[in-house]
């Protein structure tokens, strides 16, 4: 959470700070009309609601936050599991499988190849296998292939 996010927060803790201030100054100087401090004190009620309002709105928000990221994780892993149940499906070696799981990924054949500190060659020629076992022509459909199921409605 960035500043720009706490700025509403940080301006009702201030606004809420200087009417308790103001508050109590003139009740130990007792200069103001009771109207006065009546108004005042309604002002401080009100600014201290919203306050109490957002800070837990802004506590809602974290947790539902924290809950995403936790789906969110449980989802990639439960792709990747997916994805290497299809893998093996097809067919294809623990070296094809990381190829695959690297081509969807979007790594260049040269990336991969420094990556797994082969040449270049060998990638190709293990990505070319990967597509034939898994009848997909090239990364784009081999990505989409499994893009394509949590795109859908249902």
């Amino acid at each position: 959470m960035n500043f720009k996010n706490l700025y509403p927060t940080i301006v009702l803790v201030a606004a809420t700070l200087f009417f308790a201030y103001d508050i109590i100054v003139d009740l130990i100087e007792k200069d103001e009309s009771w109207l006065h401090l009546f108004v005042e004190t309604i002002v401080f009620l009100a600014i201290s609601t919203v306050l109490f309002q957002e800070l837990r709105r802004l506590r809602q928000l974290k947790a539902e936050l924290s809950e995403e990221r936790i789906r969110t994780a449980r989802l990639s892993g439960e792709l990747l599991a997916v994805m290497r149940n299809q893998f093996a499906q097809w067919g294809l070696s623990p070296s094809e499988s990381e190829i695959a799981l690297l081509l969807i990924k979007g790594l260049s054949m040269k990336e991969i190849a420094e990556a797994r500190q082969v040449k270049e060659k060998t990638i190709r020629q293990q990505a070319t296998s990967v597509y034939a076992k898994s009848g997909y022509a090239g990364r784009h459909e081999l990505a989409a292939h499994f893009i394509e199921d949590l795109m859908s409605d249902s």
